[in-house]
């Protein structure tokens, strides 16, 4: 194994160790436990038995399309900045990041900048920019995906809209070059932080290409592709369960769910997303044990298998090394 090989390993090691995954994993069997006990445990565990697990097959092989569509974006943003990695470890990188998904605001993503630098020699400030664009893209299209529903219910949009005026008016300012420059030249002098310079300058200058009009329009449309998926896959399980639902409501409560997990920082949006996935899908009519079945199948064939997933892949990757 080379050097390389082995500071990939370890670093991936140390990720899972350090941002507490098994402990996030924990406080998810909690948190659905409190669903059980809130909804009735006999009426939920019976909703479950009820449920026809062949719906669960279906949500992971719409989840795994969705990562197809998520790692086109990741590969695309790649070419953007003329980082040129072959596809089978720009797959690799992308696909064993997915192990890091239950990190606070999945900032333990950034173990795929760690990745291409240790094995391709890829300056981590520059793919760094594309784990965030790749956060920042996703939340539009989750926010996109819960106005609909909010909008089609009848609910107030101000949540929504305020998230998407942050996100708006954080794009705008990282687009006026003259002025971010300055601020960049002007940190030069500050102690500590100037000692990083050049690499927040590389930084600034790879998200400023990603966030530019035509990367930012086509990364959405993968991101929408992507998390529709899996709004898709809360409507079928809700169709698994028996009840009339259409697409709109797995559409609106997957993306406001996610969202206010995201905007929590809660390791994986746990307990924020399924609070209000199951608030949502109550508030729209549905009966509490099938809410709470409902929001534990999904959050288990989405966030869990990703994690799942992308675990497998490092594992993987690790025993070839």
């Amino acid at each position: 194994m080379s050097n390389y090989g082995e500071s990939v390993v370890d670093r991936g090691r140390a990720a899972v160790r350090d941002h507490g995954i098994w402990v996030t994993a924990l406080l998810s069997v909690v948190v659905f436990l409190g669903l059980a006990v809130y909804a009735d445990v006999g009426d939920v565990t019976n909703a479950l038995a009820a449920l026809n697990w062949r719906t669960f097959a279906i949500v992971v092989g719409l989840t795994t399309v969705g990562y197809g569509f998520r790692f086109a974006k990741w590969h695309y943003y790649l070419r953007c900045l003329d980082i040129d990695v072959p596809l089978d470890a720009s797959a690799v990188t992308f696909f064993s990041g997915l192990m890091m998904v239950v990190t606070p605001g999945k900032a333990g993503e950034v173990w795929k900048a760690w990745f291409l630098r240790d094995q391709r020699g890829v300056s981590a400030s520059k793919t760094t920019s594309v784990v965030g664009a790749e956060r920042i893209t996703d939340l539009i299209a989750l926010s996109a995906m819960a106005a609909l529903g909010l909008l089609g219910y009848g609910r107030s949009s101000l949540p929504i809209i305020v998230v998407f005026g942050a996100i708006a008016t954080g794009i705008g300012l990282l687009q006026w070059r003259r002025g971010c420059l300055a601020i960049l030249e002007r940190l030069e002098a500050v102690p500590v932080v100037g000692d990083y310079a050049t690499e927040l300058e590389q930084f600034y200058e790879s998200a400023y290409r990603l966030f530019q009009v035509r990367p930012l329009i086509v990364s959405t449309l993968f991101s929408l592709a992507a998390w529709g998926l899996e709004g898709v896959a809360l409507w079928v399980v809700l169709d698994g369960f028996g009840v009339e639902a259409d697409v709109t409501t797995g559409l609106f409560v997957f993306g406001l769910g996610s969202v206010i997990g995201a905007v929590s920082m809660l390791p994986g949006g746990i307990a924020a997303a399924e609070a209000s996935m199951v608030g949502a899908l109550i508030a729209v009519g549905y009966p509490e044990p099938v809410a709470a079945g409902a929001t534990m199948v999904i959050r288990v064939g989405t966030l869990w298998y990703a994690a799942a997933l992308g675990t497998a892949v490092f594992l993987a990757y690790k025993a070839t090394r």
